[in-house]
């Protein structure tokens, strides 16, 4: 059978929902699993079409949940969005899927909205995508996620993008409470790195908290750029009795002293992403009311994907910091402790899963591996 026929015949077991014979047809085949079509990815097509299971399956079988394509030109996500197929958007999501909002048309949220999908347009603002991005064009100009909803008389979703506004101010009215006490982990912590020399400020819908993001240059005794949170730590963490040494804490992510921290990089996803998933790790605890404690380890979706196309580091492990004394700061509330996030490759994570964190951890300090990111070190789970 030629490669045509053989995508006719895929394309036509995807129509069908037939996750056996798709999964029969591409085999081993990644040059066909990523085939691209007029619509996209296989996985474009049955996002588009509402297959879960063969979205699943194609996941499975290493398929890129953000090789952009299909009608609008975006990642899967979109098409789910945009079709109106809320499980699949939610399981996209769980896999870590890019919520791209470099152009409108690749936009998940406009998508939602220009098809009337609140369900999908609610689920998107709470997972924190974001709403105050502008598009101007030949057929828009300065139009984020509220005036569209309201040139489209989407009249529900301009509802939950209102009463986003109005969970900022409240956010920002509790963070101004708090200031003392973040000063309070900001004099602790630049005792060990140095002082703040930008703060980054980011709200996400649906988490109990805004985070600020601080950022510490490198300087003659630290080699690396330091970034650390403030304001995860205004709302208790969900925790049990037995767990309640744990219900405060902040982050900090360690960058080599090259890489470039700022708004001229937002838009690139291989400098981004730390600072990304330092503030989802943040947010974690209070959107889904769980907790954080050494040990932790999330994954970029599952199978984990790698976080940028420079790199294939894949998870983020929380760890006790490495400095002597910096891993808790008493203040009025309680004990806040401080967890440094390193990066690791999807093995690591199986064999720390094997074997247990600790063990992990001594195998990455014999191989001399320092919680300073390094996107192309030694992968110590090979």
């Amino acid at each position: 059978m030629d490669s045509k026929q053989v995508a006719k015949e895929i394309r036509s077991s995807i129509k069908n929902g037939n996750v056996e014979e798709v999964a029969e047809l591409i085999g081993s085949n990644k040059e066909l699993l990523n085939m691209m079509t007029p619509f996209g990815t296989w996985l474009h097509v049955a996002a588009s079409r509402g297959k879960l299971d063969i979205v699943k399956k194609l996941v499975e079988l290493g398929s890129n949940i953000n090789t952009l394509g299909g009608v609008y030109g975006g990642g899967a996500l979109n098409e789910a969005a945009s079709e109106g197929y809320i499980d699949i958007v939610r399981y996209l999501l769980s896999c870590g899927a890019d919520m791209d909002t470099s152009e409108p048309e690749r936009n998940p949220l406009f998508g939602a909205i220009s098809n009337g999908h609140v369900d999908i347009a609610k689920l998107l603002i709470e997972s924190g995508i974001g709403t105050k991005v502008k598009y101007s064009g030949e057929s828009m100009k300065d139009i984020d996620a509220l005036t569209f909803a309201r040139e489209q008389g989407q009249l529900e979703i301009v509802k939950l993008l209102e009463n986003q506004k109005e969970l900022n101010t409240t956010i920002t009215e509790v963070n101004d409470n708090n200031q003392d006490y973040h000063d309070e982990i900001l004099e602790h912590v630049t005792k060990y790195f140095g002082t703040i020399q930008n703060t980054i400020i980011e709200i996400v819908p649906g988490s109990k908290v805004s985070v600020n993001i601080h950022i510490i240059s490198p300087s003659m005794n630290k080699d690396f750029v330091t970034m650390v949170t403030t304001g995860m730590s205004d709302v208790p963490m969900g925790y049990s009795n037995e767990e309640s040494e744990f219900k405060y804490a902040e982050l900090l992510l360690k960058l080599p002293s090259s890489w470039v921290v700022g708004k001229e990089n937002m838009e690139d996803k291989n400098y981004y992403w730390p600072l990304e998933w330092l503030r989802k790790v943040a947010h974690i605890p209070h959107i889904y009311d769980g907790w954080l404690a050494e040990g932790v380890i999330l994954p970029n979706g599952e199978p984990p994907q790698p976080f940028a196309s420079n790199t294939k580091l894949s998870c983020i492990m929380v760890c006790r910091p490495k400095e002597f004394g910096l891993d808790k700061v008493q203040v009025e509330q309680g004990d806040i402790n401080i967890y440094t996030l390193v990066p690791i490759y999807e093995e690591e994570r199986n064999l720390a899963l094997e074997k247990g964190y600790e063990y992990l951890l001594k195998k990455m300090n014999e191989k001399g591996i320092s919680d300073v990111l390094d996107i192309n070190r030694v992968n110590v789970g090979l």
